[in-house]
């Protein structure tokens, strides 16, 4: 009895009796268990009291005036299909029973009532009751936390984590939906060195302090939103008459330029300039891209504030570069990029081949010609290099084939390349077949860096190859003090081999150089019969062309 009167807990029952000594013999042992008990005298008012109350079990007779029991049952279940409902009733015919059936009551006891009976079929019920109470407890809880979390996923997917403005994926939402007036990129320049300076902390704060003012200056004319590490957005869709005009830019950048910031407890001045793109009167598809353009043009050429128009003449450069971008980040992702592998001719016991990276587009290859020089500026070219370091390796590693991979100076600063390269020559143990090619245009601008690059290399038992030596930035005093393995001699001066006499003297001045220093030297673009007959002339030490063989994924 005393689980079922903690069961029963808070719990309100409707009981509807006509008989007034049933009523009272049952309603003495109902207020034992229950403490909200409403009663009613018969169907009808059991229904108008059912209409205006919450109840969590109905007991209730059959016949009664008014209304009786089996029709206000029928009344109830139309407003409520779940209620748990107890017949107490005299009659035990077949009919009744059946009806009570039908409606779908929890229990049918007959009167006079048995007390353990009784007692037995409203513990029943009622664990059913609270059983369903706490499941829509846990269900109301666990939705409420679903709804929490996906306001928090909501929050971190549209907004910026430290300054709290809306982020660029918030930005480009609200473009998709909304027909702008105007945008403004507002771009910090040098922000890293400032971070240098004084601390990736205070850089926070400064970043902290921008937003602020940003939010003061646009008061109910603007959205604000930081787009980028240190980039922020203005856009107009409240009024045209707010747009961005070159009076309110130059206001906007020089207040900038003026904040003071608290630093290591004090206030400083820091000159911070700024560089703004403007687009107005755009399609909304189209507004942030071109702002993109305009910022990209003004940085490039020292500007500190731009418009963005038609006779900038950027949009489908610019567009191709980030459609480059965008390839090389998919077919990364997608686990599209591929070597390919060219072989060189020599007159060795073994093998060599270039390996050249490939995007896979279905059944065809996109050439780095349609890629490399937008992306080397991303974060993506180092991937790049990984990802052909990590196949080409595997495509070799335990055979007697020699193999080359192309390195840009890119690649040779990058301090995490390099300590991938040299873990991943270590455990291939390749080193006595790889050869690292470095392009000699880039490597001579930073000679220093080349020179302890090839050194560590050389020192692991790479060999270390200079590629399209000959182009125009060739310095034989140099390449002498990098003592490179092989020379490749550049394609410009093989492909008119034949027709033009100074490109023959000088390839045969390099290989005479190439020679006396004990370096090996591999002529490229070797592309017919004639170009492979004059440079045999000059006894190089191997060939390389579509003449003597394409590169191919599989060898």
């Amino acid at each position: 009895m005393k689980k079922l009167m903690k069961l029963a807990q808070g719990l309100h029952v409707l009981y509807v009796e006509d008989n007034q000594e049933a009523r009272e013999s049952t309603l003495g042992l109902l207020e034992n268990i229950f403490t909200h008990i409403t009663i009613a005298v018969d169907g009808q008012e059991g229904l108008e009291k059912f209409q205006t109350k919450h109840f969590d079990l109905v007991l209730t007779d059959i016949n009664m005036p008014r209304m009786n029991g089996i029709e206000m049952l029928a009344q109830i279940r139309e407003i409520n299909k779940n209620i748990p409902i107890l017949i107490l009733s005299a009659y035990n015919e077949s009919g009744y029973f059946m009806e009570t059936i039908r409606q779908g009551v929890e229990g049918y006891l007959l009167k006079p009532i048995d007390l353990n009976q009784f007692v037995s079929m409203l513990y029943k019920t009622i664990e059913k009751i609270y059983l369903k109470k706490e499941i829509e407890l846990y269900q109301n809880n666990l939705e409420e936390k679903v709804k929490e979390q996906t306001m928090e996923l909501s929050r971190q997917l549209y907004y910026d984590k430290l300054t709290s403005l809306e982020n660029r994926n918030a930005l480009i939402k609200i473009l998709e939906e909304e027909e702008p007036f105007g945008l403004m990129l507002i771009d910090i320049n040098n922000f890293s060195a400032l971070n240098e300076l004084y601390g990736s902390d205070a850089g926070d704060d400064i970043l902290k302090n921008i937003s602020k003012f940003l939010i003061d200056f646009a008061k109910e004319r603007y959205g604000v939103f930081r787009v980028g590490g240190d980039q922020f957005a203005f856009l107009n869709i409240s009024d045209e008459k707010f747009n961005f005009t070159e009076e309110l830019v130059a206001n906007i950048s020089k207040l900038i330029e003026n904040i003071t910031f608290l630093i290591n407890d004090e206030m400083v001045k820091i000159n911070i300039a700024v560089t703004t793109a403007v687009v107005t009167r755009c399609e909304s598809s189209k507004i942030f891209k071109n702002a993109q353009i305009a910022l990209h043009h003004a940085k490039k050429t020292n500007q500190y504030t731009i418009s963005y128009s038609e006779d900038l003449n950027l949009d489908k450069r610019y567009q191709k570069e980030l459609e480059a971008v965008s390839l090389v980040k998919k077919a990364l992702l997608e686990e599209r990029i591929i070597p390919v592998f060219q072989k060189i001719e020599k007159d060795r016991e073994y093998d060599t081949y270039e390996c050249l990276v490939r995007i896979r587009d279905g059944e065809n290859l996109i050439s780095p010609f349609m890629f490399i020089d937008a992306v080397k500026r991303t974060r993506y070219y180092i991937e790049l290099t990984k990802v052909m370091i990590e196949k080409s390796f595997e495509k070799f590693k335990g055979t007697n084939t020699h193999f080359s991979i192309n390195l840009s100076f890119e690649d040779i600063k990058n301090k995490d390349l390099l300590s991938f390269l040299e873990n991943k020559i270590k455990e291939s143990k390749v080193e006595n077949q790889l050869i690292l090619e470095i392009v000699e245009s880039e490597s001579i601008e930073n000679f220093k860096l080349v020179k302890s690059f090839t050194q560590r290399m050389q020192n692991l038992g790479v060999r270390i190859s200079i590629d399209d030596f000959g182009s125009g930035y060739s310095n034989f005093s140099h390449i002498l003090e990098l003592n490179p393995d092989i020379i490749k001699i550049d394609g410009s001066l093989i492909k008119n081999i034949c027709e033009e006499n100074k490109s023959f003297i000088i390839v045969k001045t390099i290989i005479h150089f190439a020679k006396e220093l004990g370096v090996e030297t591999i002529v490229e673009f070797v592309h017919n019969k004639a170009v492979l007959e004059k440079t045999k002339e000059l006894d190089v030490t191997g060939y390389q062309g579509y003449y003597i063989a394409e590169p191919l994924e599989i060898i």
